[in-house]
């Protein structure tokens, strides 16, 4: 499963940007450790406390999708009086990942092709063979029916073509909303009821509490 593993600070403070680094590290490692492929690690912003990191996986364990939600960190921050706050809370969301903008690629083994005759106006027949086609990809269900050319290899041609830019439309405008999602969620961290609760260890990093076991 090729995804992009997305953890966000949103608006909050320095030091919920440092729990984002802390992490996108740990997350990171576990992913890697499962035998997870990391195409690329993005960073928004200054590495040991960014605004978001976006983790591109081009193959993801199962248990990811289940990473979702608000992420907490239990912990007093050194810049901060003993009385103050000490839950910071980070997004993580798991999106499709982006694909290029190339046209799509449609196979003659995943489309059906009916045969027919093209007609003119009022019906008429254009020509007595059979050169017009419909094409149905049955997994879009798009269909398309072609009788401009003359042949019907022609017409199958550019009726493959017509479906692989209606689909690479398609494509680009789910990429365009997730795009748009994954920079709505930079703003948008829910605080409270957190699906996932961290400490600090000895060293520094991050030590899951109960919650993280689901």
């Amino acid at each position: 499963m090729s995804a992009v593993l997305q953890i966000s600070a949103g608006t909050g403070p320095v030091e919920v940007r440092r729990f984002v680094a802390l992490l996108a590290d740990h997350l990171a490692a576990r992913c890697e450790n499962d035998g997870a492929v990391i195409r690329e690690i993005v960073v928004h912003g200054e590495e040991e406390a960014p605004a978001s990191v976006e983790i591109h996986l081009d193959a993801a364990p199962p248990w990811v999708s289940g990473l979702g939600g608000t992420h907490a960190l239990v912990a007093r921050s050194p810049d901060r009086g003993k009385r103050s706050r000490k839950r910071w809370y980070a997004g993580v969301r798991l999106c499709d990942a982006e694909r290029g903008g190339a046209a799509a690629t449609v196979r003659r083994e995943d489309v059906t092709i009916t045969a027919m005759r093209a007609s003119g106006p009022g019906g008429q027949n254009v020509n007595k063979t059979a050169s017009a086609v419909r094409v149905h990809h049955a997994a879009s269900g798009i269909s398309v029916r072609v009788a401009d050319e003359r042949s019907q290899k022609e017409n199958v041609r550019v009726a493959m073509e017509r479906i692989g830019r209606v689909l690479a439309e398609q494509a680009s405008a789910r990429a365009a909303g997730e795009k748009a999602g994954r920079r709505l969620a930079h703003y948008r961290v829910e605080r409270g009821r957190p699906a996932f609760t961290y400490v600090l260890d000895r060293d520094g990093g991050l030590s899951c509490e109960e919650t993280c076991s689901r």
